[in-house]
């Protein structure tokens, strides 16, 4: 049996996360799976930019790289202004296409999480029991929204899973999230936007959600962040809890 923290690389702002989860996971996994497509989720072409010297030195032996080569390829779809095909199609893809670069034992467990979502480093010791016994696990995640410190009060984040692979009866097409019970503990922390303002309008072009599109404006977005507002849909109930850089909500390896 391997354990596994699996996920997939798009942009430089990742690096930062991705440091941080193979630090977090050092002890407890066997190696980070990492996936490049060139395509965004949008399935126009991209060129590969993962630069390996951008991971801590001392964590580099732990990722296994794999560039996936897929634009043009039948089973995706150019869909720049169809979210529902992204999810349906190219999301899926992108998320299970490690099944298909690398094999595994069917007691291995698989942790599957998007670059920005950061597992701590206790979750591992705790959750691998519940998932040999169960086979599939949601991860419970402390939502940030904007900056490392912007706690998202009374959000909880929960697509994320943990899987033992031979429990997951479709490998591929399959997005290797939404999947399984919570456990009673909270497993991380999605950075979500986490990212420059020039950054969130280019992945306004180039992401699943099509639908905010309207919102890649530096002047909205600028005045969102310095604001603490919510522009995708101003329905939403949005307060943010501005937390010290040493709270315990804040993944071990990036407090300060």
């Amino acid at each position: 049996m391997k354990t596994y923290l699996k996920t997939y690389f798009y942009s430089d702002h990742e690096y930062e996360f991705i440091n941080a989860n193979l630090r977090e996971s050092l002890d407890h996994v066997d190696s980070m799976i990492l996936c490049e497509f060139d395509i965004h989720h949008t399935g126009l072409k991209r060129d590969l930019v993962f630069d390996m010297n951008r991971i801590d030195e001392d964590l580099r032996h732990k990722v296994e790289y794999f560039p996936c080569m897929v634009h043009g390829r039948s089973d995706t779809v150019e869909a720049y202004d169809d979210e529902a095909a992204i999810h349906r199609i190219n999301e899926p893809i992108m998320r299970s296409y490690f099944t298909i670069v690398k094999d595994f034992d069917n007691d291995d467990i698989i942790y599957s999480v998007d670059a920005d979502e950061v597992i701590y480093r206790d979750t591992y010791e705790k959750m691998n029991p519940l998932v040999k016994e169960r086979g599939a696990m949601r991860l419970l995640l402390n939502q940030f929204f904007y900056k490392k410190n912007y706690l998202w009060k009374d959000k909880i984040f929960d697509s994320p899973g943990a899987f033992l692979y031979g429990a997951m009866p479709q490998k591929y097409m399959n997005n290797w999230r939404d999947y399984g019970i919570a456990p009673t503990f909270m497993c991380g922390a999605h950075f979500s936007w986490c990212m420059s303002v020039e950054k969130m309008v280019e992945k306004l072009h180039i992401y699943a959600h099509t639908r905010y599109r309207d919102c890649a404006d530096i002047d909205l977005l600028t005045d969102a962040v310095e604001n603490k507002k919510y522009p995708f849909d101003p329905s939403v109930r949005f307060d943010i809890e501005e937390l010290n850089m040493d709270d315990y909500r804040i993944p071990e390896s990036m407090r300060t």
